[in-house]
């Protein structure tokens, strides 16, 4: 069960990343937030069907709920989320 271990831990670290709630991905994937809730935390064998609805719902490609995500992902993530952060601030400063 170690891939399925590694898609739970993969499916919460990318939708904590982006500030999903577990409800906000329940509605983007059709599943349900005590679905989602289980296989976050208890690693149920998930279907091909189930793994790409979270893709599409986390927005990013299966094969990152599948994978360690290689010796870059966790930089590749972080300087995304900082230049989504910069622009962010960038447009509030606009406002004022």
């Amino acid at each position: 069960m170690v891939l399925g271990k590694k898609v739970a831990q993969n499916v919460k670290a990318i939708r904590l990343r982006q500030g999903l709630s577990q409800q906000q991905l329940a509605n983007k994937t059709g599943l349900t937030v005590r679905y989602i809730s289980r296989m976050e935390n208890t690693a149920p064998n998930v279907t091909l069907d189930v793994l790409e609805r979270l893709a599409a719902g986390l927005n990013c490609p299966a094969a990152e709920l599948l994978g360690d995500g290689g010796p870059d992902f966790g930089l590749k993530k972080s300087t995304e989320m900082l230049d989504q952060t910069i622009k962010f601030l960038q447009s509030l400063r606009s406002r004022i």
